[in-house]
């Protein structure tokens, strides 16, 4: 088992941070360690930066993988946020302080890629376990059945590109062929776009569904086919940069998709949008009602 021990000290008055990291790996044997500390100083900065910058720091060292990761840390707000965000995939509420939903973001992508158990540092020393969910939701919307398989149709509205947007899901139950339940769901947000109510669309779907489930995903958008059928290789390869080495839009919506689609079997299939197909029409009406209601 890895073990990560992580402190942060902050001076708020000198706005200077400080923080020490200890990362323990084992080798195969299990009776040798090796052990690697790591530190760092920022000046004009603020707490909660600081004590995320500790722990993403030390994430980008241990391998992703299903190998057990201990963490410890004594940031309150980093593993309380953590552990309570990571289950409805929400960026923190830093009072609109882009700098740290950005770091936030960073962390949540690299605790999904790692089997990470996660310890609160008490201010006397001792640990406190705390319990981050997987990222497969235990509370789906969508049950689990036996030999069931699903379609989905999806789709985002937008009102002034960027303006209020919605996201409709449309997704089909079925069982040897035969249409068991349909669900429908959708939501909205503000200030956002087209491209991102597409890609939350997806999102909402995996999301939602039991573990491994195999299902099929229409979508009438070729920027989100395209993008998870292709360019997402590339973009990964290039340490998430495009071809022209500008960073990849929304990056933080197709890191999550990427992570949401390895949990599943998913075909993905484009169609032609407002085409004579019910669960597209359908979609495509919640969507732009979610986006009309924001």
């Amino acid at each position: 088992m890895i073990t990560a021990r992580i402190t942060v000290n902050y001076d708020a008055v000198k706005g200077i941070g400080f923080w020490t990291s200890k990362i323990a790996f084992p080798e195969d044997d299990c009776r040798q360690i090796t052990e690697r500390e790591l530190s760092g100083k920022y000046i004009n900065t603020f707490q909660q930066e600081i004590e995320l910058l500790a722990v993403i720091t030390t994430l980008s060292l241990i391998p992703e993988g299903n190998e057990f990761v201990e963490v410890s840390s004594n940031s309150t707000f980093v593993l309380q946020e953590f552990r309570s965000q990571y289950k409805e995939q929400k960026k923190v509420d830093t009072k609109n302080n882009n700098r740290v939903n950005d770091l936030f973001n960073i962390l949540f992508y690299l605790s999904s890629r790692r089997n990470i158990s996660w310890l609160l540092t008490t201010p006397k020393g001792s640990e406190k376990q705390l319990k981050v969910p997987s990222s497969s939701q235990e509370n789906n919307l969508i049950p689990k059945s036996e030999n069931t398989k699903f379609i989905a149709y999806t789709d985002g509205s937008c009102l002034g590109n960027p303006g209020n947007g919605g996201w409709g899901v449309v997704v089909e139950a079925r069982s040897q062929g035969e249409l068991v339940q349909t669900y429908e769901f959708s939501g909205s947000e503000p200030n956002t776009t087209n491209n991102r109510m597409e890609l939350t669309g997806a999102i909402k779907v995996l999301e939602n569904l039991p573990e491994n489930s195999q299902i099929t995903i229409n979508t009438d958008s070729k920027y989100l086919y395209d993008g998870i059928t292709g360019w997402i290789k590339n973009w990964k390869a290039k340490y998430w940069h495009t071809s022209a080495g500008k960073p990849v839009l929304n990056k933080d919506l197709w890191q999550w998709l990427d992570e949401l689609t390895s949990q599943h079997r998913v075909k993905w299939n484009w169609v032609k949008g407002h085409h004579v197909c019910d669960g597209n029409i359908q979609a495509d009406l919640l969507a732009t009602t979610a986006a009309k209601q924001n």
